[in-house]
């Protein structure tokens, strides 16, 4: 494997929102695409409310799920952050039913499923919302009443959204025209006004709506006990992706010394501070993993920024070691599956390198490696 500091993608700096009033700017943006892992079809980003305020309009994605996770600014007290989220989701863009979220939670918005405004209700310093994309992004469509009073659907994909302010440019989402910053919380509040009045009641898509649940781990002292986890299809039918906040707080080493391959599944490692307001000024460690093409040829990807590793398919990965940790550190291990047969390591049998799987559950043709983890843990 040629040099694999190319599967560390620093988080970007992204001031396209700078000028949307109420979040913070520069903030963590990472989207997956096919130039960094190819085949894997999802794409995430980090946006964080800095006071009372709605995100977005009614609208929907027609082949993609998205996912929200809500949490507090501080990713060490997870657990203890208060905040208020109301949450529109629904089968009509003029009758959504609305979920309140005070608690780290994750809300996933189906194909076809009208959702928003995000209206961010009770924030102390920070809500942090990681929004996850599961498919094709950009078929958004929503609708809007037309010069003559008619509804008109806007279908994104077909259409180039141009500037408000100069209809020659195409939009880049710069927010002049989004959000106002002499928008007071009475006037938030009367904008949700029509929504509260016209909200279903029938709970239709209460399934869609998560708490994040407490793990109580063994990984050592240095990670906080209990974390933050999502265990997919275990906690939400009908998903597959699993992650987990960790916040370590020491120099430690995370992961089996022998170097494991999720086989055919993509694995991302985030890594960041604990403060989302500040996410680069409060991290401060120094981090290592080493990645190779074979357990014979490992190399280390080092970490002294906020970004993540991308571990392509068939990738081999050792432990994630932390030297330094000066500052308590986030990290996120992501999987956009569930597919649980990880290649755990190699033995030699008759002189041939053969593969040696972690869950019989999922042997159903045996090979001779399979046969020899077998016979060890028999």
């Amino acid at each position: 494997m040629s040099d694999v500091s190319r599967f560390f993608h620093p988080f970007v700096k992204s001031d396209a929102k700078a000028n949307w009033a109420g979040y913070t700017s520069p903030r963590m943006e990472f989207f997956n695409n096919y130039s960094i892992i190819p085949d894997c079809n999802f794409g995430t980003g980090f946006l964080v409310a800095t006071r009372p305020g709605t995100m977005d309009i009614p609208h929907i994605h027609d082949g993609a799920y998205n996912f929200f996770v809500f949490t507090g600014a501080d990713l060490s007290n997870i657990f203890d952050a208060e905040f208020e989220v109301a949450f529109c989701i629904g089968d009509t863009a003029q009758s959504m039913e609305i979920y309140h979220i005070n608690k780290p939670s994750i809300v996933m918005a189906p194909p076809g499923v009208f959702h928003s405004p995000v209206y961010f209700k009770r924030v102390d310093r920070g809500i942090n919302t990681m929004l996850y994309y599961v498919g094709t992004t950009i078929g958004r469509v929503y609708p809007r009443l037309n010069a003559d009073g008619n509804e008109e659907w806007i279908y994104e994909k077909d259409k180039i959204r141009y500037c408000v302010k100069e209809p020659d440019k195409e939009c880049t989402f710069c927010g002049l025209c989004f959000t106002n910053p002499d928008e007071t919380e009475e006037d938030v509040r009367r904008y949700m006004e029509p929504f509260y009045k016209n909200a279903s009641t029938v709970g239709k898509y209460k399934h869609c709506i998560v708490e994040l649940r407490k793990d109580y781990h063994k990984l050592g002292d240095a990670v906080m006990n209990p974390r933050c986890v999502f265990k997919g299809k275990e906690d939400m039918p009908n998903t597959v992706m699993q992650f987990s906040f960790n916040i370590i707080t020491a120099p430690c080493k995370l992961g089996d010394d022998e170097p494991v391959s999720n086989g055919q599944v993509a694995e991302f490692l985030w890594f960041s501070g604990t403060d989302t307001v500040e996410p680069w000024a409060s991290f401060d460690a120094e981090i290592q993993v080493m990645l190779g093409d074979c357990p014979e040829n490992m190399q280390p990807v080092r970490i002294t920024e906020p970004g993540v590793v991308a571990v392509p398919p068939g990738a081999w990965r050792g432990a994630v070691t932390v030297i330094r940790a000066d500052k308590p550190i986030c990290f996120i291990p992501f999987y956009p599956h569930d597919k649980k047969r990880y290649k755990i390591t190699q033995k030699i049998v008759g002189g041939k390198k053969l593969l040696v799987y972690n869950d019989e559950t999922t042997i159903t043709e045996p090979t001779a490696g399979d046969e020899l983890y077998l016979q060890i843990k028999r």
